[in-house]
């Protein structure tokens, strides 16, 4: 399997109290987004409970940062800018919402990251996943008779002194691409509080997340992808 996996998806949720945010002041939190490197070119005001920012890059490529009363979500979808660029952006908009918005600690935080590892000794990801991941050669088919479009494995995972989280990984066959394994890692860190005064941790979370993708996922994975179908 290629080492090198490609991530195109990362977000995080930073879940607070509940907390009815004004129009003014998510106003506010715009404009001193647009003074700095992390400015989203849009606004929808549209819904006062879900305000959102985003910016449109090319047909599939946004960035999106969604105020609700008890979180807030940033995401970007098919990005074309490096994780280490957005967990910038993640200090930059906590830092400037817990202070135009008032929020005094965030109790608790998701990482969700979502990449794609392109086979070696493989051709069909479905097949790599059914057959060679999951051992189910020859007993799909004659109990649903039909074709299967996608195929993988999902497991959860509690949280470990090294990795603080639960971890839901789904790994399946990329419908948008024949020879490519789709992972998806989320992490939900739920202790240790965060503080305006140390956001540090905000951006560890999504390194640990990250470790667990190229350090976990991918040799899972490596070790079924073998010549001519080869046990592991």
């Amino acid at each position: 399997m290629h080492s090198e996996d490609r991530l195109i998806h990362f977000s995080t949720e930073l879940i607070h109290a509940p907390k009815k945010h004004t129009v003014q002041a998510l106003q506010k939190l715009y404009y001193e987004l647009s003074q700095g490197r992390h400015a989203y070119q849009n606004t929808d005001f549209t819904r006062s409970d879900r305000v959102r920012f985003h910016t449109r890059r090319g047909e599939r490529t946004q960035s999106i940062a969604v105020f609700l009363a008890d979180r807030i979500v940033l995401a970007e979808e098919w990005t074309d800018i490096p994780l280490a660029s957005f967990m910038d952006k993640l200090i930059a908009v906590a830092s400037l919402a817990m202070d135009e918005l008032g929020i005094p600690v965030f109790a608790a935080q998701t990482v969700t990251l979502r990449s794609t590892f392109a086979l070696s000794h493989f051709d069909n990801a479905r097949d790599f996943m059914i057959e060679q991941v999951c051992g189910q050669r020859d007993r799909v088919q004659p109990f649903f008779q039909r074709p299967v479009t996608v195929g993988g494995i999902r497991l959860v995972l509690p949280e470990t002194p090294d990795m603080p989280a639960t971890v839901n990984l789904l790994m399946e066959s990329y419908r948008h691409s024949e020879n490519e394994v789709y992972a998806e890692v989320k992490a939900i860190f739920r202790k240790h509080p965060v503080k305006p005064d140390n956001l540090f941790p905000l951006r560890e979370r999504v390194s640990d997340a990250r470790a667990f993708m190229s350090g976990r996922v991918f040799p899972y994975l490596d070790q079924f992808d073998r010549p001519n179908g080869e046990e592991a």
